[in-house]
């Protein structure tokens, strides 16, 4: 009808007019009115379109932004980046186009489906960091087949090349390994809401850039997944911070990710990108960071064995210009490191005097420094020249070892630890720069930061412990009195001693309160009691013990007041100490009596012969099934002097039984196994409710070479299960230990005469790539098992292969050989956890082996500096232990005995990674000792030479006189321009510390400049000090050089020639674009082979002609640059 005609035409016009308000019509205005039914050309003219293969999360704007002009353009591995500059906006645009977005429809297809295939197919439970591998493995096979069913021709090279793509958007990280395969972003930021805004990058040329990604919720969820499962640390509501590492096939960064509660908006990430090669001077010169005559003066300055100190804000780049100077020592002299590892807690088992031992650290620790006292240095409490001989159990060439102890160190920390638990149940806490052992991806033992590690990598663990104790026969109870002070010894000798020593008696007597009432008269009937009943109390035979009377144990037994008695020499022989593990297992006391609940035959028996044995009454408890051994003594001597105490939740093995022979802890576990354990399929078990009881009864079996494993509580009754599986251990458990039932041992018997299968407990966790390298050695491996389906090679395996090829003692197959036949059970990481904790920490310092076993892993000191990479380049570089290698030992190596190492090892650089409190002191002794011997350097956080001054001498300690060993200080610095918008670093200034002062260096006139930046020129310029040849620094290091000798112009020369080179260096890397030249390999013989044509033009001219030095080495460079 009309009406609803006309309400029809009035709801269209006011919703007309309200679109005709929005901004999306504003911003059409005109062009409007060209618009034409089924046209989408006005769409392109307000929105960006968001782009993205089907395999992949994050969406791509293809086209920059309009008015964009265009900056720079570069490629890396086929990806394509482009830098414009925004109009109206401080910030670039990054924009990227992966590799991923130029596929063809086919290819695009093709992923789609291996990706879908292989999501549904891969092996279940692979590890974390051996996904990747088995992935791309996989993935290359299911791409060929799947093109040749769809008819389409890929070469090799393109098969992997989609193959890597596949991974990265699979198991890998996706766009963010995309941006990290660019050398120049060196930031990558991910902010909260997702999804809503792109990500951000830091650039090294441009700064802060937007980008043209823009990532999903899916992204950062399934980011946050892989970055939980990889760290072993929780990122949730109670945990919103999750700081972790990510390694990418193109590059490494430190990740930061939060959350709620610490993010109202939920998820977002921060990573920041670590260079894997450490910095050079030429690298330096080429991001004017300095100039070349700085790089020449520092070289000089090497070379002179000078002492100098690295200073600057965080950031600014002070620890990588000191790797850098590292890199101009020669080759021929020994680099001593020394820097900072770890703190903690944790149970060591170790040897003093013979008898082994274990305890927490820190009660030995504190034990000794109250015995012996400790020298106080630098804050740190230290033991040493003890008496006794302290072993404990460290590795050298796979082999499990006892080392002796030097020093015992003891103060407190306040740092993150890191507690990080293997599938086997062993935990450690320690700091995260501390190293723990894996194995590497050639096959190689090695050091990795506990920061670094991942659930699912595999640590270094002992497969056995030697057992060096002889074991013991028994316990003289005459030993342990004055834990018995209640009781009496009983015996036919005792008439004899009281008649022989009656005055003295009547003495302790009176000492003892026996004479209250009657000073004299009462102790003679007191003493004619025990006179007549043949019996002393305990205390008073200890006094005479004490005052020197000889007592033979002979037929002496042991009573309480009543009831009956046994020998005061306690026999450990095999009954007992069965009974012993019966009770560990599931015994108890009461008021009178020993209580061990056994159920079968064959343990009754034992508790009935240990009864027989001292002649006490077995009878059974109210239960119906317990024993009952009514003795009070046994009660008291079990619980006193065999500190069999505590209940199900918190008995432990005592320590005397770490001084027990095999065959003796033998019949102990035989008697906890046969008292609480069972066998199950392929098994042996036990369950306790005492944590501390199966963790020692888990290093226990280490010493029979058995490796179990305890799992998590079972919550249902709170108990830690404790297994033994593996056929190997199995037949060792059969063999060695066994149970007291025959039913089950006849079980264990049927089980071990099984024929040996793949064996999956003891293995050892080669990469694919060593694998295929193991492959092409050993003609018997099996490919399709080890490397396409990603199983893992066993160790007996790996032994059975190596017998069939002949031995020739080096290369591949010696390294093979020593890892098939080493102590090392490869255990891999089950979780780990951080948490802040401000304790007293303690140390101990092993010479030699560099490693500890505690908590049953094998634990590493480690450095900041990348030692590896410079013993790589040839370098004769040795690190000093600054602290330990387990939690609650707390690692530095006291300064003096440092230093008397590093002066026995010989002519060597000292390098202290950073001076915080401790290394001062120390270091500053170094350059009073090392400076006319060589380069000693350090980092500190300061941003000018007095403030280094302040530091040093307010802050840390140091005397004024002691810093008057520093000859040079470079402060570096984070600089911003005039704009706010970008920031850049920049050496600010090179200063020399002259020694003719006494209390202020800066009102005296100590420091003296030789070299300022010039913020207007951008450059870092020589001071007249340094141009006039006034420097004091450089005149020392010419009078101890006859070509220099009072010859300022020959120095100078000498300088600018070094500077020359380092410029050319950087020159030919531009001119012939290759950037590798700038790398440390390049600059490490560059400068040697400078050195060696310096030797050559000096021997054949008699002197150091500058023109002939750089004429020589060029035709030298140039020659090694045509390969």
């Amino acid at each position: 009808c009309k009406a609803c005609f006309e309400k029809y035409i009035n709801l269209l016009q006011k919703i007309k007019v309200g679109l005709g308000k929005t901004a999306l019509i504003k911003l059409l205005g005109e062009k409007l009115k060209l618009y034409r039914t089924g046209d989408r050309s006005l769409y392109r003219e307000i929105f960006a379109p968001l782009i993205r293969p089907k395999f992949m999360l994050t969406r791509f704007i293809p086209a920059p932004p309009k008015k964009a002009r265009l900056i720079e353009k570069y490629g890396v591995d086929g990806i394509k980046i482009e830098i414009f500059k925004l109009p109206e906006k401080a910030r670039f645009y990054y924009f990227i186009i992966p590799p991923e977005f130029l596929l063809s429809d086919e290819e695009n297809i093709l992923l789609d489906r291996a990706k879908s295939y292989l999501t549904e197919h891969m092996p279940p439970g692979a590890a974390p960091e051996r996904m990747r591998e088995m992935f791309k493995e996989a993935s290359k096979t299911t791409i060929r087949r799947m093109a040749s069913e769809m008819g389409l021709s890929l070469s090799e090279e393109r098969v992997e090349k989609l193959s890597s793509i596949l991974t990265r958007y699979t198991v890998g990280f996706g766009i963010l390994e995309v941006l990290l395969a660019d050398e120049n972003v060196q930031d990558i930021y991910v902010n909260s809401p997702i999804g809503l805004t792109p990500i951000y990058v830091g650039h090294n040329d441009f700064e802060e850039c937007e980008t043209n990604l823009l990532p999903t919720l899916e992204d950062a969820e399934s980011w946050a997944t892989r970055f939980r499962l990889l760290s072993g640390r929780p990122l949730d509501e109670a945990n919103p911070v999750l700081d972790t590492e990510l390694f990418t096939p193109r590059g490494r960064a430190r990740v930061c990710a939060i959350t709620r509660t610490l993010s109202p908006e939920g998820l977002g990430y921060a990573l920041r990108r670590h260079r894997e090669r450490p910095w050079t001077y030429p690298l330096f010169i080429d991001v004017k960071y300095f100039d070349p005559l700085f790089a020449g003066l520092m070289s000089f300055f090497v070379d002179g064995a000078r002492t100098l100190l690295i200073s600057g804000g965080r950031g600014s780049g002070k620890t990588s210009l000191l790797i850098a100077t590292m890199l101009e020592i020669l080759r021929r002299f020994r680099i001593i490191t020394v820097e900072d590892s770890v703190t903690g807690e944790c149970e060591i088992l170790f040897r003093r005097n013979g008898k082994l031992e274990k305890r927490r650290i820190g009660e030995l620790i504190d034990e000794l420094i109250e015995k012996y006292g400790c020298e106080f240095i630098n804050g740190r409490e230290i033991v040493r020249n003890i008496p006794e001989n302290i072993e404990v159990f460290s590795m050298n060439h796979g082999r499990i070892r006892l080392k002796r102890v030097k020093s015992f160190i003891r103060h407190g920390v306040k740092k993150d630890i890191f507690e990080v638990e293997t599938r086997s149940g062993k935990r450690i806490r320690v700091t995260g720069d501390h190293s723990l052992f894996t194995l590497d991806k050639e096959g190689n033992v090695a050091p990795v930061r506990v920061r670094d590690l991942k659930v699912g990598d595999y640590l270094a663990t002992p497969r056995i412990l030697p057992w060096p104790a002889k074991g013991k026969k028994g316990i003289n109870l005459l030993d342990h009195l004055d834990e018995l002070d209640d009781t009496f010894i009983v015996g036919p000798s005792i008439k004899k001693i009281i008649k022989k020593n009656e005055e003295e008696i009547k003495r302790i007597a009176i000492e003892l309160g026996y004479a209250v009432t009657k000073p004299w008269n009462y102790p003679k009937s007191v003493i004619q009691n025990w006179k007549r009943k043949s019996l002393l109390p305990s205390k008073v035979l200890r006094k005479l013990i004490e005052r020197g009377l000889q007592v033979e144990k002979g037929e002496l037994e042991i009573k309480v007041k009543s009831g009956n008695s046994i020998p005061v020499f306690l026999k450990l022989n095999e009954d007992f100490l069965t009974f012993i593990g019966l009770w560990l297992a599931d015994g108890c006391y009461d008021k009178r009596s020993v209580i061990i609940s056994v159920v079968d035959e064959d343990t009754r028996e034992i508790v009935k012969k240990v009864g027989e044995m001292f002649g006490i009454r077995v009878r059974t408890h109210s239960d119906g099934y317990s024993l009952m051994l009514d003795s009070k003594i046994l009660k008291v001597v079990m619980e006193r002097v065999l500190e069999l105490r505590g209940d199900a939740y918190t008995k432990k093995i005592p320590d005397w039984v770490f001084s027990l022979s095999k065959k003796q802890l033998a019949s102990l576990l035989k008697g906890i196994f046969s008292g609480d354990g069972y066998l199950s399929r392929y098994e042996v078990a036990i369950n306790l409710v005492s944590k501390q009881l199966v963790k020692d009864i888990q290093t226990l079996l280490l010493l029979f070479g058995i490796v179990s494993r305890i799992n998590k509580m079972v919550e249902k009754d709170k108990t830690y299960p404790l297994r033994i599986s593996g056929l190997k251990f199995l037949r060792i458990f059969y063999k060695e230990i066994g149970f007291l039932q025959k039913n089950f041992m006849k079980k264990l018997g049927d089980i071990c005469r099984r024929r040996e299968t793949h064996d999956n407990t003891d293995i050892i966790p080669f990469s694919i790539g060593y694998k295929r390298k193991i492959s092409s050695i050993l003609p018997s491996f099996n490919k399709h098992d080890y490397i396409h389906r990603g199983f893992n090679l066993g160790r007996e395996k790996l032994q059975r292969l190596l017998n069939q090829v002949p031995f020739e003692g080096n290369g591949e197959l010696k390294k093979l050989k020593e890892l098939a036949n080493s102590d090392i059970f490869w255990d891999e990481i089950r979780s780990i956890r951080v948490t802040k904790e401000e304790c007293y920490v303690y140390d101990i310092s092993v010479e030699g082996d560099e490693n500890f076993v505690c908590e049953n892993i094998l634990a590493h000191n480690t450095l900041e500096i990348p030692i590896q990479y410079f013993r790589k380049l040839g370098y004769n570089i040795e690190r000093l232990k600054s602290r330990s290698v387990i939690t609650r030992v707390e690692a530095e190596m006291p300064a003096d005995e440092a230093l008397r190492t590093a002066i026995r090892l010989g002519d060597a650089c000292l390098i202290v990674g950073e001076v915080r409190s401790v290394e001062a002191k120390a270091l500053f002794e170094a350059m009073r000792i090392g400076a006319l011997s060589n380069v000693v350097a350090g980092t500190i956080h300061a941003e000018s030479p007095y403030g280094v001054f302040d530091r040093i001498v307010n802050d840390l300690g140091v005397t004024p006189t002691s810093f008057k060993a520093t000859d040079l200080i470079v402060v570096c610095g984070r600089l911003r321009t005039a704009d706010g918008l970008h920031t850049y670093r920049r050496v600010l200034s090179l200063t020399e510390v002259r020694k003719e002062w006494k209390e202020d260096p800066l009102e005296e006139g100590a420091f003296a400049s030789l070299m300022e930046y010039s913020a207007k020129e951008d450059k870092l310029k020589p001071t007249s000090t340094l141009l006039n040849g006034e420097s004091y620094i450089i005149n020392q290091i010419a009078k101890r050089v006859k070509e220099w000798h009072a010859n300022w112009d020959a120095v100078w020369s000498n300088i600018e020639l070094r500077a020359k080179v380092k410029k050319t260096i950087v020159d030919y890397a531009k001119k012939l674009k290759r950037k590798d030249i700038l790398e440390a390999d390049w600059s490490v013989r560059c400068n040697e082979m400078f050195h060696l044509i310096s030797d050559e033009v000096r021997s054949e001219l008699g002197e150091l002609d500058s023109k002939e030095i750089y004429r020589r080495w060029l035709d030298w460079f140039k020659r090694e640059l045509k390969g």
